[in-house]
């Protein structure tokens, strides 16, 4: 749009923008004290937030042992637990485990004996045990040892996987002995043997 002034320039007022005036208002002020004051209220506001922090992550460092303990807890709670289950499926079928030592018994060949039979959590039953040394006869021994329990219906059953975890010469005197540890996992299958 074209605006034509016919009045002398005497007698005109001197056109100013009013973008230009702006700056001389009182609405430019509060606008300006709105916009600071809004800019102190946020730095206020970050600061009782970066003192809450604080406060917050040193409490959090006083309860870290506290945590730590329970922590330690629940574990040692979790493992019980586990050890409860399993001991608890063990004395489910106490006449099949009776068989089963039974069975241990009757398939070790001359010449080895067992000195240690444990149950671990990890490892299963864990069977410790020597053999006379004969010059490479007794080791053909435990591995027939192991083979025959693993065959073996009754023993297989329950448990699973038996294996040779372990085997070293010992000199005991002017004997040498062999000491051998079998592992077997107990089945799966076998969540509380039957008589």
């Amino acid at each position: 749009m074209i605006r034509i002034n016919l009045l002398p320039p005497s007698y005109r007022k001197p056109e100013t923008q009013t973008i230009q005036q702006f700056h001389r208002s009182p609405l430019a002020f509060l606008i300006a004290g709105g916009l600071v004051g809004l800019l102190v209220l946020l730095l206020a506001f970050q600061q009782i937030r970066s003192a809450q922090l604080a406060k917050l992550d040193a409490r959090l460092q006083q309860l870290a042992p506290q945590k730590a303990a329970v922590d330690e807890l629940r574990l040692a709670v979790q493992r019980l637990r586990d050890q409860a289950a399993v001991y608890e499926r063990l004395t489910k079928g106490r006449q099949r485990w009776t068989k089963v030592l039974n069975t241990l018994s009757d398939v070790t060949p001359d010449g080895v004996w067992y000195t240690d039979l444990s149950f671990d959590l990890d490892r299963g039953l864990v069977v410790q045990g020597s053999a006379i040394g004969q010059g490479g006869e007794e080791m053909v021994r435990i591995g027939r040892l192991v083979q025959d329990l693993k065959t073996n219906p009754g023993f297989a059953s329950l448990i699973q996987d038996v294996q040779i975890e372990s085997i070293k010469s010992v000199q005991d005197k002017e004997l040498e002995l062999i000491e051998f540890t079998l592992t077997g996992g107990l089945a799966k299958a076998a969540d509380g043997p039957s008589s």
